[in-house]
């Protein structure tokens, strides 16, 4: 098994473990509310008659859901990408739930075979997910392919782990970050600057965290600078 695919398969049984074991907005994980930059987010959309939003990464619906439920007065569509078939399964069971089910659409893909179409959206969301990209090429030229897919005035919102360290909680032994691409905070965030540089910067934050996390029958302590980067594709002004 390589390294990619026993990553890949750690991270597919965390997951779905705790897709089966915690619910959509119940207290007692990171699915209990919506991430709050994402939610502050919305205001940018209130005069749209229609905005279009996509969620790389998009899980059982922590965020797509809040999103469709504020615009549910106007054609509003969500795509919502995962790799796990639970995951998808779970979101549009949820937005059935909350009555939101024609604005959500799933996908069981992976982000790096899932294709940006130009111009599609006004809203990308990427939250703990492009870290799962294949590889740092692949992400790279991900963030390109995002930023082709925003239309003018849109925003794009990403939340990635960097610097990722596992320490086992009862040996103190340094384990494999479970983490595809695990890059140092300043060659990522010199990455993001590169590519949205010329945009306008809404927020840009780097917070380290610590947490503790399964790891198959261990726990492990999880360190790790969190970045925030939040940028709006302002609009072109047309030459005469």
């Amino acid at each position: 098994m390589s390294n990619l695919e026993r990553i890949r398969k750690a991270e597919r049984e965390s997951h779905i473990e705790m897709y089966n074991n915690n619910e959509l907005f119940t207290e007692g994980s990171w699915l209990a509310r919506p991430v709050r930059i994402i939610m502050d987010l919305l205001p940018f959309y209130e005069n749209y008659s229609c905005i279009n939003v996509l969620d790389l990464g998009a899980g059982v619906g922590r965020n797509a859901i809040p999103i469709a439920e504020r615009f549910s007065d106007r054609e509003c569509n969500v795509d919502c990408v995962d790799l796990l078939d639970i995951a998808i399964k779970k979101l549009l069971e949820n937005s059935r739930r909350n009555g939101i089910e024609e604005h959500i659409t799933g996908i069981v893909q992976t982000i790096d075979d899932f294709k940006i179409e130009k111009s599609a959206y006004d809203l990308i969301i990427a939250v703990s997910s492009l870290e799962h990209m294949d590889s740092k090429d692949s992400l790279e030229r991900k963030l390109n392919e995002m930023k082709e897919g925003i239309r003018s005035n849109g925003i794009i919102c990403i939340i990635m782990n960097s610097e990722v360290i596992e320490i086992e909680k009862e040996t103190g032994e340094e384990l494999a970050p479970q983490f595809e691409v695990n890059i140092k905070t300043e060659a990522l965030m010199s990455m993001l600057d590169e590519v949205y540089g010329d945009w306008q910067c809404i927020k840009k934050t780097v917070v380290p965290q610590k947490y503790n996390i399964p790891r198959g029958d261990k726990i492990a302590e999880l360190s790790t600078n969190v970045i925030t980067y939040v940028v709006r594709k302002e609009k072109e002004v047309e030459s005469e």
